[in-house]
C-alpha cells in the first residue's frame, strides 16, 4: 500500500514519548532510519525553508530524537536530500505524539515542494564499526558512504571480511570513524552501509576509504569478490540548519 508523502513524512518524524520524555535517547538503541526527498526544480529554497518550519514544529514539541539532515553531493543521486534518525531504539517508533498535528505540518511546509524518494532502516553493527559519531550526536561536515549489495548467501563470508578490515583499522589514528549499518528493510538486501566521518577533502589524501586496501589476507579478499553484488559510493554534505539535535 503506498501512503502520501505527507503520511510518510509524518511517520517519519513524528516524536517518540516514554515515561521521562526529555530524557536524552543519544546511543540508547541501534536504529537508523533515512527517509529521502527530491526537491521539485526551482522549489530548492522553498523546500529548504519548509523543512526548517517543519523542524521548529518538532522542537516545540520536545521531540527527543536527533534528525539529520544532507544533501547528497555526487554520484546519480546528487541533489537528493536525506534526512535521518540514528542511535535510538526501534521501539521507539512505536510512540509518538501528536501525528495527526505533525502530517498536517508536513503537509503545509515540506512535501507540496518534493517528492518522496525513498525510505528504509537498517540495524548498527557496532561489533563491526570503530567509532559511532552519529549516534553520539557528533555529525561530521560530510560522510563518504558505501553501499554494498550481495549476492544472497553470502552474508557470513562479507561479515568476516568486515571483521578482518575493523582489525587493521584499529589503532590507527590517521583513519576517521568507520560505522556498519545493515539494511533490515526499503530495498535490496542483504545490503550493508559503510559511513565514513570526513571533515574536509584532504582527509582523502590520508585515506581514500574503501575496503580494498585494508585486506592483505588473499581469502579475504576472494571472499569479497564472492560476496559483493554491487558497491556505490557517495559522498554527502551535512547541512546543521536542516537538522534537530534536541538539548540534552
Amino acid at each position: 500500500m503506498r501512503f502520501p508523502a505527507c503520511v510518510l513524512l509524518a511517520l517519519a518524524l513524528s516524536a517518540p514519548v516514554s515515561a521521562q520524555a526529555s530524557a536524552s535517547t543519544r546511543d540508547s538503541g541501534d536504529a537508523a532510519h533515512l527517509f529521502a526527498y527530491w526537491p521539485k526544480k526551482g522549489m530548492e529554497d522553498r523546500f529548504d525553508q519548509g523543512y526548517r518550519a517543519h523542524l521548529r514544529w518538532h522542537r516545540e514539541k520536545r521531540d527527543p530524537l536527533v534528525w539529520y539532515g544532507w544533501y547528497v553531493y555526487d554520484g546519480e543521486r546528487a541533489g537528493m536530500f536525506i534526512d535521518g534518525s540514528f542511535g535510538a531504539p526501534f521501539a521507539a517508533f512505536d510512540r509518538r505524539v501528536d501525528p495527526a498535528g505533525d502530517g498536517a505540518d508536513a503537509g503545509r511546509n515540506v512535501t507540496p515542494n518534493a517528492d518522496t524518494a525513498f525510505r528504509a532502516s537498517y540495524r548498527l553493527r557496532r561489533e563491526l564499526s570503530t567509532g559511532v559519531p552519529l549516534e553520539q550526536w557528533r555529525p561530521s561536515k560530510s560522510v563518504q558512504v558505501f553501499h554494498y549489495t550481495l549476492h544472497p548467501g553470502t552474508t557470513q563470508r562479507f561479515e568476516a571480511v568486515l571483521r578482518a578490515a575493523r582489525a587493521a583499522l584499529q589503532g590507527r589514528s590517521d583513519v576517521p570513524p568507520h560505522t556498519w549499518y545493515e539494511k533490515l528493510v526499503g530495498g535490496a538486501v542483504p545490503q550493508y552501509m559503510l559511513m565514513i566521518a570526513r571533515d574536509d577533502w584532504s582527509s582523502y589524501d590520508r585515506y581514500p576509504g574503501g575496503l580494498d586496501g585494508l585486506l592483505d589476507d588473499p581469502t579475504h579478499r576472494i571472499d569479497l569478490a564472492g560476496a559483493v553484488a554491487e558497491v556505490r559510493a557517495e559522498t554527502w554534505n551535512y547541512r546543521a540548519d536542516l537538522s534537530l539535535v534536541p538539548e540534552d
